[in-house]
């Protein structure tokens, strides 16, 4: 494999195994503070379209695997888990159409960057709950969103993509044009067998006034609390997300319970939070109902996520009542290893219907997501460990799990990330698209980077 005849065909960079610089660069490449192992052969950092082109076709004449990075918050590690990593985070342009209401976006695109970009036109997407993360797996992967119990996952408003394939052909996906990848890359997540370099995406006019009531509960009151959950959001239209936070404490876990309304005047959202709060327990603190525009959203959510912490997070669907999951995860949050650790449970029996024409094909009424976060590599095993037991304790509730935050480095994983009938079609793209298997994961557990 001579690499000198990848370089002159690449107006990004490109960095080997041979250079000083590379540990550090494969390390850079994984925003978990836990590192994988195994380090990829070459990184292309691509400057454009062409170059994932050119970097893809150089692997496929040298028997290499390829893992696209995009900048998101890799919990696994997945994007070094290839011999070339095809890094993204310069194709980060992003067009608006305002009067059609669409966009096109390229991978590196954050969801702060684009929910600014938005706002200044009053349109809006199901972008994702960390504003540090980009389109890239995001989307990929589904796209669980703020307020996809109205807007749906994020990944059902994508309208086309241009995909470079194992082949090396930069092509359009979309319900008209190269239809079978279309449907794969709405929610196949890692079982992709491209990369993308644009997303269109399909607009719609954004909520005039998005506010939030949180209140603050001992874990003792769970079943007072999903009771009711379970009454106020069936009734509740579908602007609102009601999520629960669980998170430890010296004195037992704590709930907070959240509505965030996306509503279209003042005088609606004030009169949804009057109907949720109908019946509400007594809580041990209660704030808002509050203005939280998109960037106070942001500011809110990006403090639990730091770089460079150890982190290790698992994710669940079910159609279980609210109670029993809630009661699970609050239990387990009470044995957590760490102060950081967190869980969000969220109810969605409000939810608009998810269509089933994409592979992204489990979901439920509830979503939850587990996220171990510790600071030492000494407490590595402590932390996974708790939070698989964790989820093997509440997996008998399940339908599956959501593979944008999912244990992908679990050899014995109990939820599926898609549906069998979506894994098979997928299998059957793969042989079809990629039969050499330049995207097929290698997946190998994380743990400390190799000295």
């Amino acid at each position: 494999m001579n690499t000198d005849l990848l370089i002159p065909r690449i107006s990004g960079t490109v960095i080997t195994a041979l250079e000083p610089r590379h540990g550090a660069e494969a390390d850079a490449l994984i925003w978990n503070g836990r590192k994988p192992r195994r380090r990829a052969k070459i990184i292309v950092r691509a400057a454009c379209a062409g170059d994932v082109a050119e970097a893809v076709r150089f692997a496929a004449a040298n028997g290499l695997t390829v893992s696209p990075r995009g900048g998101g918050h890799q919990f696994t590690g997945i994007a070094a888990q290839a011999d070339m990593v095809i890094d993204l985070g310069a194709l980060d342009g992003l067009k608006l159409d305002t009067e059609r209401r669409t966009a096109r976006v390229e991978p590196a695109v954050t969801n702060a960057r684009m929910a600014a970009a938005l706002e200044r036109h009053g349109l809006a997407f199901p972008l994702g709950h960390c504003g540090s993360v980009p389109m890239s797996g995001y989307l990929l992967g589904g796209g669980v969103g703020w307020n996809s119990a109205e807007w749906g996952f994020a990944c059902f408003s994508v309208v086309a993509v241009e995909v470079v394939l194992a082949d090396g052909r930069l092509v359009r996906a979309s319900a008209e044009e190269n239809a079978d990848i279309f449907w794969a890359v709405r929610g196949a997540g890692p079982e992709f067998f491209g990369v993308v370099t644009a997303y269109h995406l399909r607009l719609r006019e954004a909520a005039k006034a998005t506010s939030t009531t949180i209140r603050v509960y001992p874990a003792s009151m769970v079943a007072e609390i999903a009771a009711w959950a379970e009454d106020v959001v069936a009734r509740a239209p579908a602007c609102v997300e009601f999520t629960t936070k669980v998170t430890p404490t010296p004195t037992g876990p704590v709930l907070a319970a959240i509505a965030t309304v996306f509503a279209k005047t003042d005088a609606e959202a004030c009169a949804i939070h009057g109907a949720l709060g109908q019946g509400a327990p007594e809580a041990l603190q209660v704030i808002g109902p509050m203005p939280t525009p998109m960037p106070t959203l942001y500011e809110a959510t990006e403090p639990s996520m730091p770089e460079g912490r150890r982190y290790a997070v698992d994710t669940l669907w079910s159609d279980a009542r609210y109670g029993e999951v809630l009661g699970r995860v609050a239990q387990d949050m009470a044995l957590a290893p760490s102060a950081a650790c967190m869980g969000l449970v969220v109810l969605r029996s409000n939810a608009v219907e998810t269509p089933m024409d994409a592979a992204f094909s489990c979901h439920g009424r509830i979503f939850g997501a587990l996220y171990a976060i510790w600071d030492c590599a000494e407490a590595d095993d402590l932390n996974i460990g708790w939070l698989r037991t964790a989820i093997d304790a509440v997996a008998p509730l399940c339908t599956g799990a959501y593979v944008g935050e999912a244990d992908l480095d679990r050899p014995d994983r109990m939820l599926p990330t898609l549906s069998a009938e979506a894994k098979a079609r997928i299998n059957e793209l793969r042989a079809l698209h990629d039969p050499r298997g330049i995207f097929q994961r290698r997946i190998t557990p994380m743990a400390l980077a190799a000295e």
